[in-house]
């Protein structure tokens, strides 16, 4: 199950969520809330698009599709457009045994850099 989406995410909305709307490719994701620093968590370096790096912690038992909503919401992109891949060696999320319902602790993600892509536009089944 999922975590409840954050009360409001104002800085997810940005200027750019019209543009992204004109793909029918679903909502961008509503920003999950963030584990404490005092809680078990995994924590993760993203890259997004535009070269900007952001340390994010996630718990342990969260999954691959919480990762995703997190660079969905970073980006203004729907989570079907983007993928989200480790960087040594290039493997995306979407590929790992079990797929987005993995957990970050079983990926194995933690301290790992993970590179955001935009307009990859994959089928999820």
């Amino acid at each position: 199950s999922a975590p409840p989406p954050a009360a409001a995410a104002p800085a997810a909305a940005g200027a750019r969520g019209a543009a992204a709307e004109e793909e029918d490719v679903g909502e961008v994701a509503a920003m999950p809330e963030e584990p404490g620093a005092d809680v078990e968590h995994v924590k993760v370096s993203l890259r997004l698009p535009s070269g900007q790096r952001i340390m994010r912690r996630f718990r342990p038992i969260d999954t691959l599709e919480v990762v995703f909503a997190v660079a969905s919401a970073l980006t203004s992109c729907p989570p079907d457009s983007i993928d989200v891949s480790t960087q040594m060696p290039k493997k995306s999320l979407r590929d790992v045994d079990g797929g987005l319902a993995t957990t970050t602790k079983d990926a194995k993600i933690g301290g790992n850099m993970l590179v955001v892509e935009t307009g990859k536009r994959r089928k999820t089944d």
